[in-house]
C-alpha cells in the first residue's frame, strides 16, 4: 500500500481544511509541524474529540505527532511536555474539517 501525503502549508490564524477518509474505520495519522517562526501554542482541533495543543517549538524544528505510532517528538526527540491532548490524531471515516490556529 503506497503512503499518501497531504502537505499543507498555511501563514494565517484559524486556517481550515477538509480531508475525507473513504474507509468505514477511523484512520490514524501523522502530523509533521515545521513552523517558520517561534510558536507558543498551535491548536489543532478536527482530528481528536478534544482539541491537541502543541506548546513552545521553535522556528524550524520538526514537530511530529505520530497516531501510527503513538508518539511525539522534536526533532527526534521524546517531547511529552509540550503535547496537550487525550488523543492522537486520526481521521473518522467521512468528512472530516480540521482547523489549526497558533498564539506566537
Amino acid at each position: 500500500m503506497a503512503d499518501n501525503y497531504y502537505p499543507i502549508v498555511f501563514d494565517n490564524d484559524g486556517t481550515g481544511f477538509s480531508i475525507t477518509n473513504a474507509g468505514t474505520a477511523p484512520a490514524p495519522c501523522v502530523i509533521t509541524i515545521v513552523p517558520r517562526v517561534n510558536l507558543l501554542n498551535i491548536t489543532i482541533t478536527g482530528l481528536s474529540e478534544s482539541p491537541i495543543v502543541i506548546t513552545n517549538i521553535q522556528a524550524n524544528s520538526v514537530a511530529i505527532i505520530d497516531g501510527e505510532n503513538k508518539t511525539f517528538t522534536v526533532n527526534g526527540v521524546d517531547a511529552w511536555d509540550k503535547y496537550s491532548g487525550w488523543q492522537f490524531p486520526h481521521i473518522e471515516p467521512g468528512i472530516n474539517n480540521v482547523v489549526v490556529s497558533n498564539g506566537s
